[in-house]
């Protein structure tokens, strides 16, 4: 069973920083603001410093870079105490919890409550290597209208990834992308990020079925286990994964350090 530090190294190599760096054993990414995930530090193993240490060069590093030094903290979904101790030594330093704490949830291709028919009648799915225009339209993070140039770099930063889509299939009307994923490969594992459906086509069975998409995606590549991240607050997307066969893995929030 996948420890969750080996998921979140391996869940690090699907969505990368532009720019790395190593302090000791942790792990520092930026990439100009984009994305959490790709601007904090992993902070798993012997930074080489003292604690307080290594978190003031952690700050020095994001500061240097116009970026609030920012560090994700995995728990476990049970009491750890030996998990929490990086967290209390945060929140004693006064580093606040970033809006937004999640799930990561993991489950065994292929899914065991798929569908076959799980694609709507008269949609067309779409993949692609590269985020095409009508993907990347799509695609809001954290409700942002445009993504930033830098989007582009981060979501083909992976060994490999795909770009899932699902279309009205209705050239005479636009041909309207109805729903979006992402779907990487790296370190023997698929990622599945940047899942969204068009809000007027929610509750017409796209969430699944652009799940069960990209999850072939990963079958292709003979890919058998597949992650994603989720929101806690998120109730209809967990009720979702959890009927298709994902279970939770850990949790995961950022701490941030004061301004």
């Amino acid at each position: 069973m996948q420890t969750i530090v080996e998921l979140e190294r391996t869940a690090a190599a699907h969505w990368r920083g532009t720019e790395e760096q190593r302090l000791g054993d942790w792990l520092l990414r930026a990439a100009e603001g984009f994305t959490g995930r790709a601007n904090s530090a992993l902070p798993f193993g012997d930074p080489g410093l003292p604690l307080d240490e290594a978190l003031a060069a952690v700050t020095d590093w994001y500061r240097a870079r116009g970026l609030p030094p920012m560090i994700v903290v995995p728990t476990a979904l049970e009491a750890d105490p030996t998990g929490q101790a990086l967290d209390n030594h945060l929140a004693e330093r006064n580093r606040a919890t970033r809006p937004g704490p999640a799930f990561v949830m993991v489950a065994d291709l292929p899914l065991a409550g798929l569908r076959p028919d799980s694609l709507p009648a008269g949609r067309e799915v779409r993949v692609t290597s590269e985020p095409g225009d009508a993907w990347a339209a799509m695609y809001h993070y954290r409700g942002q209208d445009h993504l930033p140039p830098i989007a582009r770099k981060v979501l083909t930063s992976a060994e490999a990834q795909s770009f899932v889509s699902i279309s009205s299939g209705d050239i005479s009307s636009g041909d309207d992308v109805l729903a979006i994923a992402r779907l990487s490969v790296a370190g023997g594992w698929a990622g599945l990020t940047a899942v969204e459906v068009n809000p007027a086509y929610r509750r017409q069975g796209l969430g699944t079925a652009i799940t069960a998409a990209a999850c072939q995606e990963a079958a292709r590549h003979g890919i058998t286990r597949v992650f994603l991240q989720v929101e806690v607050t998120n109730a209809p997307a967990r009720a979702l994964y959890e009927s298709l066969g994902f279970r939770y893995s850990h949790a995961y929030h950022y701490r941030v350090a004061p301004s």
